[in-house]
């Protein structure tokens, strides 16, 4: 088995070392919705979000939690490889409806073969304590990992993007999820509209100050059918940030954060079709090398500015 010769904590090589095999995410759609669409807070979404919800991987046509894991199964295996699998219910906000049908759709996917792990991404206005019981009882039944949309700490830029509530609530969602020993994935947005280097570090301190487990850092990429497409080509706003440029920002908070968080990803990952701005974006494989190039170039690791 090899391991990535990365000079941060990929999350790749922690799952290698883990469980000595190849571990291969799932994205699975668990057909929930989200209270900043359904009118519960808004009918509009964050203005970046797409029609998908972020779940332009899953295949919900497949069916149900058992045929869309054994669809991704054969997407994603590769044959002759020893590997497991996480059951990633990735779109819109998965711990929001009925407790009963979560726990039901929950436990089916982890008690599927070669599923190690569950991971849930929701938001933190969506934890209320039927919720957090259940997240409870999954943490002791599987791998589990919550992931959590922060997007940034800048006030004015969570005004602005519609997230529907404050980092106060961010903050708590976190507290309580370290209070039941969950392992927290924060999901962090670079290159949203006024914000800068300042802000992007501002995003690791409180990433250190947590203890949060788990970071997944991307650019700000622009698509059909969001929000945010139309307030650019509103107000005629250029996308200004190259792939060297946001490649230099990474690393530098790369090197501010702490070497034991676990690095989920360091890139977008939307369908090429969908996205309009930045056209860099749409190679994930180049922004990568970049990023490693600049790190090994200069001999930084992870947290050497820790």
């Amino acid at each position: 088995m090899e391991l990535n010769k990365k000079r941060y904590r990929d999350l790749d090589t922690y799952y290698k070392l883990k469980y000595n095999k190849k571990i291969i995410k799932l994205p699975l759609d668990g057909g929930f919705t989200c209270p900043n669409r359904d009118g519960s807070l808004s009918f509009c979404g964050c203005i970046y979000c797409s029609d998908d919800g972020a779940g332009e991987w899953t295949h919900k046509s497949a069916g149900d939690i058992k045929k869309q894991i054994a669809l991704q199964k054969d997407l994603l295996s590769k044959k002759g490889r020893q590997e497991g699998y996480i059951a990633y219910f990735q779109n819109f906000t998965n711990t929001y409806g009925d407790i009963e049908s979560m726990r039901e759709m929950f436990y089916t996917a982890i008690n599927q073969p070669d599923i190690v792990g569950l991971s849930i991404a929701t938001r933190a206005d969506c934890l209320p304590d039927d919720v957090l019981d259940l997240l409870k009882e999954l943490n002791q039944e599987t791998d589990l990992t919550v992931e959590l949309g922060m997007q940034t700490v800048n006030a004015n830029t969570l005004e602005f993007i519609n997230r529907g509530y404050d980092h106060k609530v961010f903050d708590q969602g976190v507290d309580k999820l370290h209070k039941l020993g969950i392992k927290t994935i924060a999901h962090i947005i670079i290159g949203l509209p006024n914000e800068n280097e300042k802000d992007y570090l501002n995003n690791i301190d409180y990433i250190n100050k947590k203890n949060i487990w788990g970071i997944k850092i991307h650019n700000l990429y622009i698509e059909n059918n969001t929000y945010l497409k139309y307030y650019y080509e509103k107000n005629n706003i250029d996308y200004k940030m190259r792939k060297d440029d946001y490649a230099k920002i990474v690393v530098g908070m790369l090197r501010k954060l702490n070497p034991n968080v676990v690095i989920n990803r360091l890139t977008g990952d939307g369908i090429n079709q969908n996205i309009i701005y930045p056209e860099w974006s749409k190679n994930k494989g180049a922004v990568l090398s970049t990023i490693d190039k600049i790190m090994k170039d200069n001999n930084y690791l992870q947290g050497d500015l820790y």
